[in-house]
């Protein structure tokens, strides 16, 4: 404390002005510059990265399984742990080709893949034009629509749990989370001012949220099935 003090006794009244400025846009949740031009934080870009590399191992998965499965249609696919949590049922459920007869699976990689090499790009110090912002905002939208849909058909429809759906689940959460925070943080998108800075500022907890309200829901769900599992 007394060392932060003396520093700050120090500082010009110039550099004292830009740091109070500093403090103020952080509680603001005011973009950086780099963000006006295009670019993200670092933060954002690993969070990319990292989702979009698990997404694919996810989505690859589950295309190898569909394989397996029309390989050897009467043998156990290594995916089916037990009878509430395994691949199998989604596999051949209709639910699984919703779009043009294709495996949700193809698509889930093409989505991953592309995130992952945005994500890349931030990483690399690349800036997006406001287009790419605005589209990357509404497949994030369409994620999480999808991802809720997917929940719903894993909870009332097939009464189980995919393992590598619960894998492009927890990480489509903080991915939608965190770019749309940072997109309304630098304005790509109309947000109001107090749920810019709600998003920006409490983004993880709205993540954490998100995970405790979604595991409390399938242990109650699951209640009377969670005794195949232990």
């Amino acid at each position: 404390m007394a060392k932060n003090k003396l520093d700050l006794e120090q500082l010009s009244d110039a550099e004292l002005e830009e740091y109070l400025r500093g403090v103020e846009d952080q509680r603001n949740a005011a973009p950086t510059d780099e963000q006006l031009a295009g670019g993200a934080p670092r933060e954002l870009s690993l969070v990319m990265l990292v989702a979009g590399l698990m997404g694919m191992y996810a989505s690859l998965s589950l295309i190898q399984a569909e394989k397996q499965m029309l390989r050897e249609p009467l043998e156990a696919l290594s995916c089916d742990i037990n009878p509430l949590i395994g691949c199998g049922k989604f596999l051949n459920s209709p639910v699984n080709a919703v779009f043009f007869g294709v495996s949700n699976a193809v698509f889930g990689l093409a989505f991953f893949a592309g995130v992952a090499a945005l994500g890349l790009v931030l990483a690399s110090g690349g800036r997006f034009g406001r287009w790419l912002w605005a589209a990357l905002d509404l497949a994030m939208v369409g994620a999480a629509a999808w991802v809720a849909w997917f929940q719903w058909t894993s909870f009332t429809v097939e009464q189980s749990l995919c393992p590598y759906c619960l894998i492009t689940w927890t990480v489509t959460i903080p991915l939608v989370v965190n770019v749309l925070a940072r997109s309304a943080q630098a304005g790509h998108f109309p947000c109001p001012e107090g749920l810019r800075r709600v998003l920006v500022r409490g983004r993880w907890y709205i993540i954490a949220a998100v995970y405790v309200a979604l595991v409390l829901f399938a242990v109650v769900w699951f209640w009377d099935q969670w005794a195949w599992v232990f």
